[in-house]
């Protein structure tokens, strides 16, 4: 086990390494490495002189930029546990985050200020930092299993948990992001982020910044921007399906064969978004999995897999994200907890060095069970080869007509006919439940492309209605919470129950 985590003597190492380099870009400004480490240490001098403790939560709310970055290196660096708030997060969502952290400082902008105060918490507005620099070799190491950082689950079935992870867990992540990445980043690599920093943006720039390399980091999927750095040189992309979906939307027809690497996860890659990614992008995406309680990356897919993944004739349910990573067990369990035999789906159960240490719910802190496994919520099955393919949450399972059906699966057929759908149901007392499908950004004929595409299922999961909605809703981290749309469904229609079930508006 390790006593202290050194946080501070790595990043001097970085800037004695690579000094002057640019490590971090904006698309207007940049940060250089000693400048980083500086800032860094600065406001961890601050912050262990206003007597800040070893695992305090300590929140950020800032939006990708420059100073998203050096204000998240401060905060480990002090040996407080950074609570990273999406700045996507509603004023109900942020103060439900604060009072379950049990967080009383934050660093922000000075804008957001009043609202922080308003909740008890003291600010360090961002303005007032960016010029205090500091030493970071006069700054101690850490205490290995205070707690390092608090994550929120994305609360699509329920209020969010605060995942608890130790800096020793933190350090040990880092590490094995480093080892999995598929080429070794250097001076001159850089790579674009457009995702929240608060999230998979962070452990990239992380992993890269470790070996010189250099991040850009935008503020969402700017386009021209984009297609700046993509026509610079850019030659790593983190680009989650949805942001996949917006550059093959921009760019077709364009080719950029500078991109070795595209970084794709935290929701299912469909066969069509692949090939139109890969018109663009060449044979480059790498898919993992990952999640909060045991951070990226939990199994890996590389390039070549899964070039020959998506070219060949899916076979089986799911969609594959690969092996598992260093260090991590997966089991697959059926619901009397038995072991599952190959290609049977089951519960996805995980362990791994960097897993959560526990996790806090408005009871209170629970410890996770030493040597414990984590039950994700995640079906899955493994197949021949060791690889794991994800079917969909136990939450969302649908009973229909006697049927256990899985809506991923779904989804992933009508995926490509309207901007974005997402399978729900509505309860019926002839069926259990009816499958609807809702779309948002519709062509006028997206129904009978769907009813066409859907007859390549069993007859039992094809949806029995369609609807189209303005926009779907999404959390923060940009997923559609399904109950949410069943919400909005309920709201707008009734159902018509029977053997040939429909929804009809309701009057207004």
């Amino acid at each position: 086990m390790i006593g202290v985590i050194p946080w501070s003597s790595a990043l001097k190492t970085q800037a004695d390494q690579f000094g002057d380099l640019v490590c971090v870009s904006d698309g207007v400004r940049d940060l250089t490495y000693r400048e980083l480490a500086g800032r860094a240490a600065g406001l961890a001098a601050r912050l262990l002189a206003d007597g800040v403790k070893p695992g305090e939560p300590l929140a950020t709310f800032l939006r990708n930029g420059i100073p998203a970055v050096w204000a998240s290196y401060g905060v480990k660096l002090s040996g407080a546990a950074e609570v990273p708030l999406n700045p996507a997060l509603t004023e109900d969502e942020r103060r439900y985050c604060v009072s379950l952290a049990n967080v009383k400082r934050v660093v922000t902008i000075a804008a957001e200020a009043p609202f922080f105060r308003s909740l008890g918490c003291e600010v360090l507005a961002i303005e007032a930092l960016s010029e205090s620099l500091g030493d970071p070799a006069v700054i101690p190491s850490v205490e290995a299993r205070a707690w390092g950082r608090i994550l929120f689950t994305s609360g699509t079935t329920g209020r969010p948990n605060a995942i608890v992870h130790t800096h020793e867990m933190n350090w040990i992540a880092n590490l094995l992001q480093r080892a999995s990445l598929p080429i070794t980043p250097a001076p001159g690599t850089r790579v674009l982020l457009m995702t929240p920093f608060t999230h998979g943006a962070s452990l990239i720039t992380f992993a890269f910044l470790d070996h010189g390399a250099g991040v850009l980091l935008l503020d969402g999927v700017d386009l021209p921007s984009v297609e700046r750095a993509l026509d610079g040189g850019i030659d790593h992309i983190f680009a989650p399906p949805t942001v996949l979906a917006k550059l093959v939307s921009a760019f077709e027809g364009r080719r950029f064969p500078a991109v070795r690497v595209v970084f794709c996860g935290t929701s299912t890659l469909t066969p069509a978004l692949y090939q139109k990614t890969r018109a663009i992008f060449g044979p480059s995406v790498r898919v993992t999995y990952g999640k909060t309680e045991v951070v990226n990356p939990i199994t890996i897919l590389p390039q070549a897999a899964t070039d020959r993944y998506y070219r060949a004739a899916a076979a089986g349910e799911g969609a594959c994200v690969g092996w598992p990573g260093a260090g991590v067990e997966i089991e697959i369990r059926r619901a009397e907890g038995g072991l599952c035999t190959e290609d049977e789906v089951g519960e996805v159960y995980l362990r791994a060095a960097h897993m959560l240490a526990g996790h806090i719910d408005q009871e209170g802190f629970h410890a996770h069970p030493p040597h414990g496994f984590h039950a994700t919520g995640d079906l899955g099955r493994r197949d021949l080869e060791g690889r794991l393919h994800l079917v969909g949450r136990t939450a969302d399972v649908i009973k229909s007509g006697g049927y256990k059906i899985y809506p991923e699966e779904i989804e992933r057929v009508l995926a490509g006919i309207a901007g974005a759908i997402a399978v729900t149901t509505v309860p019926s007392e002839y069926w259990g439940e009816v499958i609807v499908a809702v779309a948002e950004n519709a062509p006028g004929d997206w129904e009978s492309a769907a009813r066409a595409a859907a007859t390549s299922l069993a007859k039992y999961k094809w949806p029995r209605a369609y609807v189209t909605l303005d926009a779907l809703p999404r959390n923060p981290q940009g997923k559609v919470p399904r109950a949410r749309v069943r919400a909005l469904v309920l709201d707008r229609y009734a159902l018509v129950d029977g053997p040939r079930p429909s929804l009809v508006p309701r009057s207004q």
